[in-house]
């Protein structure tokens, strides 16, 4: 978790250069989608609520497939 809370610190700021943010939040969304083991529910669930536009759309997704099953 303290890894993702570092990824998202990078990603909110401003000082960050944006090719650095851009594939942050591109390498997270290619885990999540191809490797959802790879995460906690709670990760999953802390991604969700990311003021990003992709990452909580990858995580809401699998938290409903984690649902349905």
């Amino acid at each position: 978790m303290s890894t993702l809370e570092a990824l998202h610190v990078i990603v909110v700021v401003d000082k960050a250069p944006q090719i650095i943010r851009d594939h942050i939040v591109d390498s997270l969304q290619f885990a999540l989608r191809n490797h959802p083991g790879y995460f906690t529910r709670k990760e999953i669930q802390w991604l969700a609520e990311w003021n990003d536009t992709c990452i909580p759309i990858a995580a809401t997704k699998i938290l409903n497939e984690m649902k349905a099953a």
